[in-house]
């Protein structure tokens, strides 16, 4: 592959990995390398330097006393196979083993999927709906910010210059007695696999035993400049019954939180369609459990 790039440093150290991204405005950081090495090569992306994060010590899952912290060069197949995630934030263990064939999830890493800030990023919907936060670092130190206010624009992220995604916090699900938890992730594309999502939708719903949505948390990708979250279509539905009025009444309120374009992947009026088919069928399965 051949990829316009003069430099690959190497750190050995994240102090090193920072004080090379500040000495190199040119340069960008490279972890899996599963989207950027594409964009390089077709020249969406341009740059002189690659620093390298392979030395550095970013992947992983642990929990803390706040939840369950994933370290940004986690790859996805870790993400789809860790039990804990897969117990407690089901919608991002369904999300990451859906990113590209098995090669590719075993390179493509949580923070490359999340600094590229696309709005089809198949894993901020899951994030969204779990309340996630990242922590970034640089040369000043660290700060935490919600992946809400992560995604700016397409291709553009609160990410300052020379600084890195260390890490994302999965707090824990609030759960209550005598309420069901459900939660799930689904994307539509062109063909089953290995695809770059038109829609995708991830959903939390905490059921009570008569069938009520105590909680709903609805989250979309590509259908927006940025990923989002569903809030007018989550208050419509918390505290009612998923029947079938309910369906019609969030599928047409949905309408107003979203807004899709056309595109080479999908016109705009074949992704509202599939909005809200993919929201009625979670409404049900919710229901369901």
């Amino acid at each position: 592959m051949d990829v316009p790039v003069r430099e690959v440093v190497r750190p050995g150290s994240l102090a090193e990995a920072l004080l090379a991204l500040a000495e190199r405005p040119d340069a960008l950081v490279i972890a899996g390398g599963t989207d950027l090495l594409v964009q390089l090569r077709d020249g969406r992306k341009r740059a002189a330097t690659l620093v390298d994060l392979d030395r550095l010590d970013l992947a992983g899952v642990r929990e803390t006393n706040g939840g369950i912290e994933i370290g940004a060069a986690t790859p996805m197949d870790r993400i789809a196979a860790d039990p804990r995630i897969r117990r407690l934030h089901p919608a991002l263990a369904e999300a990451a083993a859906q990113i590209g064939a098995w090669p590719i999830q075993c390179r493509a890493t949580l923070g490359g999927n999340l600094a590229n800030a696309s709005p089809a990023a198949d894993t901020a919907p899951a994030l969204l709906v779990a309340d996630a936060s990242l922590t970034l670092v640089s040369h000043g130190g660290t700060r935490k910010v919600p992946v809400e206010e992560f995604f700016r624009a397409p291709g553009r992220s609160a990410l300052a210059p020379a600084e890195l995604i260390l890490s994302v916090l999965l707090p824990t699900p609030s759960e209550e007695r005598g309420l069901r938890a459900f939660e799930s992730f689904v994307k539509v594309g062109s063909r089953r696999e290995q695809i770059i999502s038109m829609v995708s939708l991830a959903g939390r719903a905490l059921v009570a035993g008569d069938g009520t949505f105590s909680e709903v948390r609805l989250a979309f990708g590509s259908v927006a400049p940025t990923p989002v979250r569903a809030r007018r279509t989550e208050h419509l539905i918390t505290g009612r019954r998923p029947d079938a009025e309910l369906r019609r009444e969030a599928t047409r309120v949905l309408q107003d939180d979203i807004s899709p374009i056309d595109d080479v992947r999908a016109p705009a009026g074949y992704r509202r369609i599939a909005c809200a088919v993919l929201l009625a069928r979670f409404l049900e399965e919710a229901a369901h459990g």
